[in-house]
């Protein structure tokens, strides 16, 4: 069917897989596998305070593995014409035969897929550059119009619409399309002379009707306009309330990596050998959840075609499971978590979805009411180990508390710890949560944390 063809049509995506299968099946694969995205993007960016550049792009792209008596060959290209799809299918079975072998290798086998709702809108087909210049504005107005002495030094609106297809010899076919929009701002505020901390703000939605530039500006913009005013205080060690934004740059990376069966692997976690003992406080209950529609990272299947799942890694403190794709699964005679992410570029590789921990039983105000002397962390700059959970940075945006009162903000304080360490001595959770992108954060109090004046 495709000898008259020399393009084919991108729309007819399990074509263009099926073809490239079959084209490394006939030169030697005993297994193959065709992995392909085609996708829309209209871009906005804001820069000093108004709209400086607009982007409407489409890709696609092709990748093809291949497995040779179990070596590993790969290759892609985005230039979906016949030659060059055979072109990959010839590399990457040339790749496998120079390759040395791996017992592991491996690909799933054909599993039934529960597709989510709720991921794709279809008015995101309709979704122009002008409906994103639009909202770009109006996060611009929404944030400058609560104080004038907001600044915004950069920011951007993005929508987008992805779909995602795969195919393989043992019968794994999969297709779906996600729609996405997600939106930022980063600035400060400036009062004569004094320039408050800066700020970033960030939001998402799969859908149209979701998209909430106004809140995102507005919380931007109280924000900074917070945050100016900044004292200098005396070392202490205290509390340390993490709003979202902060947990996702100490807490959420750092879990992310040791969780990863690779990394566990490596001999590059913390959590190796941890498995049914306690982590964290039993405040902490945490989940890789790709079927969570709330979190950008949600889909049906992953870069491999398996089912997508909800993963409990965290219970009550307690670390349950470390996240697989089917090669790491396999050196731990184990089963693939769904984990397996990357692009059409790349190999399976893998990654964690949705990062989602469960809300805890107290309002962000009793938080704080419990803090005798702390520090609200609105964001952290600095260096963050991923490894051994070492931490120091500078707090930005932050507010001293004192006997449950948030009296000003601060300025020039470090504060530097263990991760790891400070999982122990979470000591409380609140109900709020916040959608930041792939994860869903609560707020996190922590004790016995160092502040240091600058």
């Amino acid at each position: 069917m495709y000898c008259n063809y020399r393009r084919f049509t991108v729309d007819k995506m399990e074509d263009v897989c099926s073809f490239a299968v079959r084209e490394a099946e006939k030169r030697g694969a005993e297994y193959a596998e065709a992995y392909m995205t085609k996708s829309k993007e209209s871009e906005v960016f804001i820069e000093n305070n108004d709209l400086k550049q607009l982007k409407y792009h489409k890709n696609s792209g092709l990748g093809v593995r291949v497995f040779v008596n179990g070596s590993l060959g790969f290759s892609s290209v985005n230039v979906l014409e016949r030659e060059s799809i055979e072109d990959a299918a010839l590399e990457a079975i040339k790749l496998a035969r120079v390759s040395p072998a791996d017992k592991f290798n491996s690909m799933p086998k054909e599993a039934r897929i529960k597709f989510l709702e709720g991921i794709y809108d279809i008015n995101a087909e309709s979704f122009s550059l002008y409906d994103a210049t639009k909202l770009a504005a109006d996060m611009l107005v929404a944030a400058k119009s609560f104080d004038d002495r907001v600044s915004i030094d950069s920011g951007s609106f993005t929508s987008s619409v992805m779909t995602h297809a795969l195919l393989n010899s043992n019968g794994v076919r999969a297709e779906e399309t996600v729609s996405s929009f997600s939106w930022s701002i980063m600035g400060m505020a400036v009062n004569d002379k004094e320039v408050s901390n800066f700020d970033f703000k960030f939001g998402s939605a799969h859908h149209v009707k979701d998209v909430d530039v106004f809140s995102t500006g507005r919380e931007f913009a109280k924000t900074v306009v917070n945050s100016l005013g900044a004292r200098k205080i005396d070392s202490f060690r205290g509390k340390m309330l993490l709003t979202p934004s902060a947990a996702t740059e100490l807490v959420q990376d750092v879990i992310a990596n040791s969780i990863n069966s690779y990394t566990v692997q490596k001999g590059a976690s913390k959590f190796e050998g941890k498995i049914g003992t306690p982590v964290s406080s039993d405040l902490l209950t945490l989940e890789d959840d790709a079927t969570n529609i709330d979190g950008l990272g949600s889909s049906s299947f992953d870069r491999e075609g398996v089912p997508h799942r909800r993963n409990m890694i965290i219970e009550n403190g307690v670390l349950k499971k470390f996240i697989y794709d089917s090669y790491t699964a396999n050196k731990d005679n184990t089963e693939s978590t769904g984990n397996a992410g990357g692009s059409p570029k790349i190999p399976p590789i893998v990654s964690a979805t949705n990062i989602v921990v469960k809300p805890g039983k107290s309002k962000l105000e009793d938080l704080i009411s419990d803090m005798d002397t702390g520090i609200i962390v609105n964001r952290f700059s600095g260096n963050v180990n991923p490894v051994n959970g070492d931490f120091s940075g500078v707090v930005k945006g932050g507010h001293y508390v004192k006997n449950g009162d948030s009296e000003y903000a601060v300025k020039e304080v470090m504060v530097a710890g263990n991760v790891f360490d400070a999982l122990h001595d979470l000591v409380g959770v609140s109900r709020e949560r916040k959608v930041l992108a792939d994860s869903i954060l609560p707020y996190m109090l922590f004790e016995n944390v160092s502040f240091t004046a600058g």
